[in-house]
């Protein structure tokens, strides 16, 4: 048997990832096997283990891509916001590309409500994701400790806290919203959350109050 290339192994790999994102959704990560994710694309579950070891390493990999996907949709230029304008965008257009796919949603709901993070699941995909884990995290307070030395924002402002509490509205709004527990706008309403954060922590003699 000739040997794969390189493009046909990569192409089989993102086959096998597709497959299990699917897989993942309808059935749940504890009850899938790699037999159920090499059926749905016609694979034998030896080709599955070749790329892939156990579920956990293909969890990682999917978050890794699904990652990936994101830097592309959103672009490159917007994903290391230097300034309150350039964090504020780069929200709008990452909240805007989750209202208008159903595959990013399909991801985010599967990551959130059908997987059974055990410890040792979460410590395995940490190992190769945890960059991933704490990327809006940084991106929050880097951009803000920036604004902070360009007078921006108060230089009593405490960006630690605010990076939190931003966060954590980020994380509420998207669950909410992929619960459909409330008919809302993901963009609109986080933007005016994140809004009013800034206003709260804004220099106030910059701005004039």
């Amino acid at each position: 048997m000739a040997r794969k290339t390189r493009e046909e192994t990569e192409n089989t790999r993102a086959q096998i990832l597709q497959s299990a994102l699917d897989c993942f959704y309808e059935k749940g990560f504890s009850r899938t096997t790699f037999e159920d994710i090499a059926a749905r694309i016609n694979l034998t579950k030896g080709a599955v283990y070749w790329h892939f070891k156990n579920k956990a390493e293909l969890l990682a990999d999917l978050i890794n891509r699904q990652a990936e996907k994101n830097r592309l949709e959103i672009g490159s230029r917007y994903t290391r916001p230097d300034s309150i304008a350039a964090l504020r965008d780069f929200f709008r257009r990452e909240a805007e590309y989750i209202e208008r796919s159903p595959e990013v949603r399909k991801f985010i709901f599967f990551t959130l409500f059908q997987v059974e993070w055990s410890d040792s699941i979460f410590n395995q995909v940490d190992a190769k994701t945890g960059e991933i884990r704490d990327f809006h995290f940084k991106t929050i307070t880097n951009a803000l400790t920036n604004a902070q030395k360009n007078g921006e924002i108060s230089p009593k402002a405490d960006i630690r806290t605010a990076g939190i509490v931003m966060v954590g509205t980020w994380r509420g709004l998207i669950n909410a919203y992929i619960c459909k527990d409330l008919k809302f706008s993901l963009s609109q309403t986080f933007l005016e959350g994140f809004d009013a954060i800034i206003d709260r922590i804004g220099n106030n003699e910059r701005l004039g109050k």
